[in-house]
């Protein structure tokens, strides 16, 4: 039987996006996620890399469209559908009711 020694590492990260989880709903419950927020970008970005590394395809496909209607400076119900589409796959991924 191989180990896989990616697992703590895949268990930091999805412990990380409980946090960043929190961050988002934060950020999803104030009047307006403007485009161009710099902290949702990062936010974005980060979970867009880290996701796709530990092999979490679709929450680094959602944060990559967040990321993208930001830096685009999308108008504001497009950004809310994706930031909201982001919030739902974390919540799937983590098992979040």
């Amino acid at each position: 039987m191989s180990t896989d020694p990616f697992a703590p590492l895949r268990q930091r990260f999805l412990a990380r996006c409980a946090d960043q989880l929190a961050e988002l709903k934060a950020i999803a419950g104030e009047s307006a996620p403007l485009p161009g927020n710099d902290s949702l970008v990062r936010l974005a970005h980060s979970l867009a890399g880290a996701a796709g590394t530990f092999g979490f395809a679709e929450i680094s496909a959602r944060a990559s469209v967040l990321e993208t209607l930001l830096i685009e400076q999308a108008d504001g119900a497009s950004v809310r559908a994706a930031l909201d589409a982001l919030i739902a796959e974390i919540e799937r991924t983590l098992g979040v009711i």
